[in-house]
């Protein structure tokens, strides 16, 4: 039998808290302890009850839901799922730089969506085993210079990351660190739906030296720019003339992983053969793991992100586990083990 997961719903909405409250109670394992209309009452809420899970809205009167993640982050960190509506696309981002965990979009939750929703209890099920220790940890990311010598110039080759839950800090944390002559292309594939990866792309590309866009069909993959898989699409590879284009693949009602880092890694392995570096980072799940046998197959490299500092260490346990990961790094040391690899090509 499952532990019970004690979970606070803190949202100004009167009948979405009671829709979430109602759908929450047909999972014996979930138990809502309190819901709360703003930040002032979910401070209290949080402080009387100590919930495992926080289901938390943004924009909220008295208190917003940024202030009450500073407070909770500072004071009692807990596990925080953002509840995000049309308005909030850009400052879910924010939240998750304050330490929120992951995201839900409202505009989905429903009632018929709760009956066949498998991924909201699974995100529920995952923050609440998450370290209290690893919640708010600041992003460390420091730009690298605008330049690095020891780097090669021009080499054939491709990097390939995959991460989902707590991906975007670590994306931010390696991307970040990556200087401007970085010498291949970047594929990434972040578990997200597709209203959320064109903001997302953008507050990466601030945050990086590197130019960062949405992947669209057919573009040629150029070296030192980071394509980001558009959500709801899977992000594939084709050649033409001794040039890679990217292909978008739309997901269908099976796929488990959308965009698949699988399947962007398989892909990319079958035209970049031992010139692939593969990396996976924090995550839920199992994502990944056929993408790095993929790459080691053909003779690429493969890192994964550590327990130590993965959020979740689901997808890289997964890999490391099935022996398909070359080397292992904490997070704030992945970027120097990246390049390192490519200066030693150099």
């Amino acid at each position: 039998m499952k532990n019970t997961i004690r979970l606070a719903v803190i949202d100004d909405s009167t009948s979405f808290r009671e829709l979430l409250n109602l759908m929450l109670q047909g999972h014996s394992h979930l138990k809502v302890v309190g819901l709360a209309e703003d930040g002032e009452k979910g401070m209290k809420l949080v402080s009387d009850q100590r919930p495992d899970v926080i289901l938390l809205d943004l924009e909220m009167p008295k208190m917003d839901g940024f202030t009450f993640l500073r407070w909770m982050m500072a004071t009692m960190p807990t596990p925080t799922l953002v509840l995000s509506g049309r308005a909030d696309v850009n400052n879910v981002f924010k939240a998750l730089e304050f330490g929120a965990c992951d995201f839900l979009n409202k505009l989905h939750m429903h009632e018929a969506w709760f009956k066949r929703s498998r991924e909201f209890i699974a995100k529920i099920e995952a923050v609440a085993t998450i370290p209290r220790e690893k919640l708010n940890r600041s992003v460390r990311a420091t730009r690298k210079a605008g330049s690095v010598d020891h780097l090669p110039k021009k080499t054939p080759g491709l990097l390939a990351i995959g991460a989902s839950t707590g991906g975007p800090r670590a994306l931010y944390e390696v991307i970040g660190r990556l200087p401007q002559n970085f010498p291949v292309p970047i594929v990434v594939s972040q578990h997200m739906p597709g209203e959320f990866t064109p903001a997302f792309s953008e507050t990466l590309n601030r945050k990086s030296l590197l130019l960062t866009s949405e992947a669209r069909a057919g573009e040629p993959l150029e070296r030192g720019h980071v394509y980001l898989a558009p959500g709801g699409s899977h992000l594939l590879f084709e050649k033409k003339d001794n040039t890679t284009y990217t292909v978008i693949q739309k997901a269908t009602d099976t796929d488990l992983y959308i965009p698949s880092v699988d399947r962007m890694m398989c892909s990319a392995a079958d035209l970049y053969g031992p010139n692939i570096l593969g990396v996976i980072l924090t995550g839920m799940g199992h994502d990944g793991r056929v993408g790095l046998q993929a790459i080691k197959a053909k003779g690429g490299v493969t890192f994964a992100e550590s327990e130590e500092t993965a959020v979740i260490y689901g997808m890289p346990r997964a890999a490391i586990e099935a022996k398909v990961v070359d080397h292992i790094f904490p997070l704030h040391k992945m970027a120097d083990a990246i390049l390192d690899h490519y200066a030693a090509m150099g």
